[in-house]
């Protein structure tokens, strides 16, 4: 039996990665717990999301337990000097190896951890347990064959100068290449800026989904995954969304080159057979 706490940050996208990683952590009789300091002060409004989905673990709301777990507490460093605790922190944008070596009776784990690297092998069972955990009807749409989610990311993307909008040109490449390749594809546009989708792409193959049932981004990621085939952003929301997709024969097309700054991306970020463009 271990204890282990995860430390959240971010959106969504990172909240699965960080749960992935440190779910892949665990064995049988092992706790995981949740630590959501970081969204006491989060300057964008982000918050904890994964309780919408049905995951193992719980938030620390125990205050030994929080003793325990932040360091330099008295009771941490009891803990420590027995060699029962052990810290596993992210370091650069390399894939750490043998992390799970490195648990101990009680882990703390603080990093984004985006690669599936650390948890593929336990593939099977983050499908099942990153699902809605409540009844879902999908929209009718959604049953089509080879419908294509396209993620578009613009808004925050047009003012940060690290990641930027991926492009016009990409997605009309994008869009091209699976033409090619599937019969009669019909494209469903997932986006921050519709307004702006929708004066790009205008012909009769383009859905603009904008369901006000389905506005909260757990759902928005949902239906994505539900999907034939994705066209995803730089952004791990998208990369969420198409490593959930299921279909075997499924088409995902992500950036060459995601980010302005290359020092931003993960070694092995995409899995090796996404298309590159």
């Amino acid at each position: 039996m271990r204890f282990i706490e995860v430390h959240l940050a971010g959106g969504l996208g990172n909240q699965l990665f960080q749960y992935a990683t440190a779910r892949a952590l665990m064995k049988k009789s092992d706790f995981l717990f949740f630590n959501i300091n970081s969204y006491k002060e989060d300057y964008v409004g982000r918050s904890f999301k994964l309780f919408n989905y049905n995951i193992k673990g719980s938030i620390i709301s125990n205050k030994w337990m929080q003793k325990i777990f932040a360091p330099n507490t008295k009771f941490n460093k009891i803990i420590e000097y027995l060699g029962l605790y052990s810290l596993i922190t992210e370091k650069d944008f390399f894939i750490h190896y043998d992390l799970v070596n490195k648990t101990k009776f009680i882990t703390s784990t603080i990093g984004f951890w985006q690669s599936e690297n650390y948890f593929k092998s336990i593939r099977d069972e983050l499908l099942n347990e990153i699902n809605l955990n409540y009844k879902i009807v999908l929209p009718e749409i959604f049953n089509l064959p080879n419908t294509v989610a396209v993620h578009i990311r613009r808004n925050d993307y047009l003012t940060d100068p690290r990641y930027g909008f991926i492009g016009e040109l990409y997605y009309r490449n994008a869009i091209y290449l699976l033409r090619q390749k599937l019969e009669t594809p019909l494209f469903i546009i997932f986006s921050d800026d519709l307004v702006w989708c929708r004066s790009i792409f205008s012909d009769e193959k383009f859905h603009f989904f904008d369901d006000a049932i389905w506005t909260e981004d757990y759902q928005q990621l949902y239906l994505m995954s539900k999907c034939s085939h994705q066209i995803i952003a730089n952004s791990s929301f998208s990369w969420w969304s198409a490593w959930l997709n299921q279909y075997s024969n499924k088409i995902i097309i992500r950036p060459a080159k995601p980010f302005n700054d290359p020092d931003l991306l993960y070694e092995n970020y995409y899995p090796f057979d996404w298309i590159a463009l």
